[in-house]
């Protein structure tokens, strides 16, 4: 059996787990990468942490999730992922007969991106997960923002802090930046002032990044892409874009049970006593076909309806 295989029996078996749990499905819990053929893109002498508080649904402003960030920075590239994201990775990589998936605090979750800055030389590559199920990594300009630096300032972390705004992707951003640490770079796609980047929040304060810690590595640190999770980045005939992922986020959310369908998911409808009521298979396979790597479970009342949701990129 191969890794993919292998992976894609481990996510099976989790993901009917959870139903056992709840016929609720879990609708932010992650599911995992392998991390291997790694390939170095650079060194990484700082490490950045910070905290990300947002609000996954917009028509529920007062329910948020929380997230640990890393920024990783190099002589050249800089790499921002989540913490618990990696750990959830770093379990399935390793992963035994003992295999136990690795969930992060309640109220907490492992937002599935990442973001290398400068990579290549004047681009950013984004690998982003439309939930579970898929993943697209694309490349686009690494173009600065268009700050206004206003009077104010404050203090995190014992460093003096300016405030700057902008308007970004549709959205009207609020931020503030240490000239004390005078490196061009924040969290998320962030950056083009003078010293990194403490804080950001949108004006709804649906995302807020704060820094919580600040460590020059002693020992530098690689900054890793992993080509076997990413099947993209080994797959140089096929070429996505941000349009394109965000179409289909948007699809995903308007349209939940065909979208699995059309990503080649087998899915199973249960109510909510855990009585199956149908299996919905995709054009070519049947959900006990030994090919099939995926499939998932949904309630019977997520069938039809739409997701909300609130994408940090609005346009």
């Amino acid at each position: 059996m191969n890794n993919y295989k292998l992976i894609g029996l481990l996510v099976l078996l989790f993901l009917l787990c959870n139903f056992a749990i709840s016929a609720q499905p879990k609708q932010y819990k992650s599911v995992t990468r392998t991390l291997k053929n790694a390939q170095t893109l650079d060194m990484a002498n700082m490490k950045i942490s910070y905290s990300l508080e947002f609000v996954p649904d917009s028509t529920e402003a007062r329910k948020k999730w929380k997230d640990k960030k890393i920024l990783l920075i190099g002589e050249t590239v800089q790499h921002f992922y989540s913490q618990y994201s990696r750990m959830q990775d770093s379990v399935v990589t390793n992963a035994t007969k003992d295999y136990r998936p690795y969930s992060p605090p309640a109220g907490e979750t492992a937002e599935r991106y990442d973001i290398y800055s400068n990579f290549p030389e004047s681009k950013r590559t984004v690998v982003e997960n439309i939930m579970t199920f898929n993943m697209y990594l694309y490349k686009e300009d690494l173009t600065e923002f268009i700050w206004e630096i206003t009077g104010e300032s404050m203090t995190i972390l014992d460093y003096l802090c300016y405030k700057a705004v902008c308007t970004y992707r549709g959205r009207i951003w609020e931020v503030w930046f240490t000239m004390d640490i005078p490196i061009n770079a924040g969290p998320w796609k962030f950056r083009g002032l003078p010293g990194l980047i403490m804080k950001a929040s949108d004006e709804r304060q649906h995302y807020v990044f704060e820094c919580t810690g600040i460590e020059k590595l002693k020992k530098p640190e690689p900054i890793l892409m992993y080509e076997g999770a990413y099947p993209s980045a080994v797959n140089p005939d096929f070429k996505y874009t941000r349009e394109m992922y965000l179409k289909a986020l948007l699809d995903f959310h308007e349209n939940y049970l065909n979208s699995l369908l059309s990503m080649g998911y087998n899915v199973r409808v249960f109510d909510d006593s855990g009585k199956l009521l149908e299996s919905l298979n995709t054009t070519n396979t049947t959900w006990e076909d030994q090919k099939v790597s995926y499939g998932t479970t949904i309630n019977a009342r997520d069938k039809y309806r739409k997701i909300p949701y609130n994408p940090i990129e609005l346009e």
